[in-house]
């Protein structure tokens, strides 16, 4: 009964730790372009690979449009800077695949990905996009490759553009362009070791 008594305490500290990044600090739905959407940009907050002088970071831009507002119907284009040297990029997965999205290097105009704006990343629908309100949140992950020490990590330093657009594809409403902080969010596999690691403490103190 005394070790159940002692575990508990530990994993509910561990199940504190696990709920603090789901707090992450988005924006919207009332910012000066969000049109009722909420925006939050994430991370691990680790690299997911390092090379001589860069890192490459996974990135995610999440949209939750249920309570989108403007006059859009459909959501086809989104860019994130998280540095202002991005060396490289990857789409990594987007609503319906990676594959069924255009990434390059560049912001976003309400033309649409424009190629330039130094540490931009745009992702553009190769259809339609998606539709808008959706219920379900929708999210584009990218990894960006940058010089070491680059990344955004300051309250509000990253920045974010959306696109929504009409049945016919033109731009609808505002072209979101906001600040936004790049939240740390840890992988659910990181978190389950923590989990398991205050247990097996929890366990050895027990026993001594």
């Amino acid at each position: 009964m005394r070790s159940f008594v002692f575990v508990v305490p530990v994993l509910a500290a561990a199940m504190a730790i696990a709920a603090v990044p789901a707090s992450a600090d988005s924006i919207g739905p009332d910012c000066g372009t969000c049109q009722g959407s909420i925006y939050t940009l994430t991370y691990s907050g680790s690299p997911i690979s390092t090379s001589g002088s860069s890192s490459t970071y996974r990135i995610t831009l999440t949209i939750d449009t249920s309570g989108y507002s403007g006059p859009g119907v459909r959501l086809d284009t989104v860019a994130i800077k998280a540095t202002s040297s991005l060396s490289s990029e990857t789409l990594f997965d987007a609503p319906g695949g990676a594959a069924a999205w255009f990434s390059w290097r560049g912001g976003l105009t309400a033309n649409g990905c424009s190629g330039s704006g130094s540490g931009f990343d745009c992702a553009a629908a190769k259809s339609s996009g998606v539709g808008v309100p959706s219920g379900t949140p929708y999210a584009w992950t990218f990894d960006l490759t940058m010089p070491n020490g680059t990344l955004f990590t300051g309250a509000m330093q990253s920045s974010i553009k959306v696109r929504y657009v009409d049945s016919g594809g033109v731009k609808a409403g505002d072209l979101v362009s906001e600040n936004i902080t790049l939240q740390v969010i840890p992988e659910p596999a990181s978190l389950a070791l923590l989990g398991s690691g205050l247990l097996l403490v929890a366990i050895g103190r027990r026993r001594r």
